[in-house]
């Protein structure tokens, strides 16, 4: 595996396949800078391990599963910020929202 994954419990659980199986799916979701598409890999193969590991419906899995759902989603919507300036190089675009007084 090419990736570190900090969940140790979930390491464990951690397979190429897996790996590659993340990978393909982050990669069909767009263009994100390495650092981007290394964390969207990493969750979404907990993801994957969660799903296929799931026994009850409150066990650990489902547990993990929820918050990494929510890391995922949240990681995704930064990185889709994420565009190339003029150079090719990435860097976040933030948005401030404007409201009249």
């Amino acid at each position: 595996m090419s990736i570190d994954y900090t969940d140790p419990y979930l390491l464990q659980y951690c397979s190429y396949e897996i790996e590659q199986r993340a990978i393909a799916h982050v990669e069909s979701l767009g263009t994100f800078t390495q650092a981007s598409k290394d964390k969207l890999t990493v969750l979404y193969a907990y993801i994957i391990i969660c799903k296929e590991n799931l026994s009850a419906g409150d066990d650990l899995f489902t547990k993990k599963l929820k918050i990494y759902e929510k890391d995922f989603d949240g990681a995704l919507s930064v990185a889709e910020t994420e565009s190339p300036d003029d150079d090719g190089n990435y860097s976040p675009v933030f948005s401030i929202p404007l409201e009249r007084a």
